[in-house]
């Protein structure tokens, strides 16, 4: 049987003189399937590495816990907010999208233990402000803060994580931190 493949009628046919045995219109080849499998392996080994030792610097492999939780009926949720006292002296909440500042509130979630680490972070936020939104008010203070609302009784409590007095409010410049606004 060496040397032959079955054609379309169930009988066998001789292959080609030295060439391999070529599978039946609709199969795939031996190195088609070894690639797929291939491929499948490395994006299934590399997601399971994102969600155990990753971080959001793996992105789209990163931790699969930035989809979704859930919270028992008892629980407490925490939602993490951003404001800003102006050079007006208004105090206004950071309008956190990618069509206002151009960064979501998803992205300061997951960058929020580096921010409280090192509050010159938010000088970046003043950047992006001024740049993006140059009519309005220029930030003097920026605070990250969590809100956790206790879901039987409804109560919700502030508390500011980290402050920022920003360097020259009218022209402010990138924090110069790696992974910083200016990406240095």
């Amino acid at each position: 049987m060496r040397g032959r493949r079955a054609g379309s009628s169930g009988t066998l046919a001789p292959a080609s003189s030295g060439a391999l045995p070529q599978p039946r219109s609709g199969e795939l080849g031996s190195y088609s399937v070894l690639w797929r499998l291939a491929t499948t392996a490395a994006v299934v080994t590399t997601v399971c590495l994102g969600t155990w030792v990753g971080n959001d610097q793996w992105w789209p492999f990163g931790p699969m816990s930035q989809y979704a939780f859930s919270v028992r009926n008892d629980g407490v949720i925490n939602s993490l907010t951003m404001d800003a006292l102006t050079v007006d002296g208004e105090v206004v909440r950071v309008p956190l999208s990618k069509e206002m500042i151009g960064i979501e509130r998803s992205e300061i979630e997951g960058q929020a233990p580096r921010i409280i680490a090192d509050p010159a972070l938010l000088q970046d936020i003043a950047v992006l402000h001024r740049r993006r939104l140059p009519h309005e008010a220029a930030y003097r203070t920026i605070w990250l803060r969590n809100t956790s609302t206790n879901i039987p009784t409804g109560n919700a409590t502030t508390s500011t994580l980290a402050t920022w007095q920003v360097r020259d409010p009218l022209e402010p410049r990138p924090s110069g931190i790696p992974g910083g606004e200016d990406g240095r």
